[in-house]
């Protein structure tokens, strides 16, 4: 029973399904915030598939290097259940974009659908000279999943639900997920600051040394993140106290991780940890939200 349980554990972190689950949640944030009617739940599926197939994508590629971790281990173990999710994923994917297509590459559309995949599929396929993809190169590493994540999370949702919203609004609500992804996306650098120094990938936790990173910079970023939450705040009226704290509550949080990060966490507990502020950040977005309705 124990090994059961534990094979799905893995199966839920390593095959990408959490940080698939935090994609989704991100995108209902922008739906609940913004007032969505009717809730595109189609968009909200295909987030979450794109994310779990290209994540686990990059692992599956990544396997074939000569580094070992447990996760890359276990992806060399279990290569053809990997291979048949990548496949039923592509299904999925290929179903939705079919039944939405209408939506999807109409004028207005058409670009943002084309662009942001092989956009995601760049930051892990080496397509650049030298074999390289877009993650080796550091100074675009950081900027890269942050824009996308954060486009994928507030503006897809309003170009496609095919409704019109106050521009500032969205401009707030996505400078808000830019600032709180990139702090995500930092701690992720510090992280991997073995494997990127001994690449010759220069991201700034390479460039300026994990300790800056964390000790100062730590500082900037989370004010940055309360900026961007009083923006939100003054955005989206919210007055009452509770929602003002679920607003903020996330910068806390971002900030405690900084402050405490540890390098020896195993990797499901630094995923847990650190893509798990991203439905909480949702959850508590979508709370606020839904106060302001009653």
């Amino acid at each position: 029973m124990y090994r059961i349980i534990s094979q799905s554990v893995r199966v839920f972190f390593y095959c990408n399904f959490f940080i698939a689950f935090g994609a989704a949640s991100l995108v209902y944030s922008t739906v609940y915030v913004l007032q969505f009617s009717p809730i595109p739940h189609w968009f909200a599926s295909l987030v979450f598939c794109c994310t779990m197939n290209i994540y686990t994508f990059h692992y599956y590629l990544k396997r074939l290097k000569e580094e070992n971790d447990e996760r890359l281990n276990w992806y060399r173990k279990y290569k053809y259940i990997i291979q048949l999710l990548l496949v039923a994923g592509f299904i999925a994917i290929v179903v939705l974009v079919i039944r939405h297509s209408p939506i999807l590459f109409s004028k207005k559309n058409i670009v943002w659908t084309i662009a942001i995949p092989l956009l995601s599929l760049a930051y892990s396929f080496p397509f650049l000279p030298g074999n390289k993809a877009l993650r080796h190169i550091g100074w675009l590493k950081l900027p890269v999943l942050s824009i996308v994540w954060s486009f994928c999370a507030v503006w897809l949702p309003v170009f496609y639900s095919g409704n019109s919203y106050k521009s500032s609004q969205v401009f707030v609500l996505f400078f808000d997920s830019l600032v709180f992804i990139m702090a995500l996306c930092i701690l992720f650098n510090v992280r991997d600051y073995a494997e990127d120094k001994q690449d010759n990938v220069i991201t700034p936790a390479v460039a300026l040394g994990p300790s800056v990173i964390l000790n100062k910079g730590k500082w900037l970023v989370a004010g940055l993140n309360v900026l961007t939450a009083i923006f939100l705040i003054r955005a989206f009226h919210f007055s009452n106290p509770i929602q003002i704290a679920a607003v903020l509550l996330p910068v806390g949080l971002v900030f405690i991780l900084f402050q405490y990060f540890r390098f020896d966490r195993s990797e499901m507990q630094f995923v847990f940890l650190h893509d798990g502020l991203m439905p909480i950040k949702a959850l508590l977005l979508i709370f606020a939200a839904l106060l302001n309705a009653h």
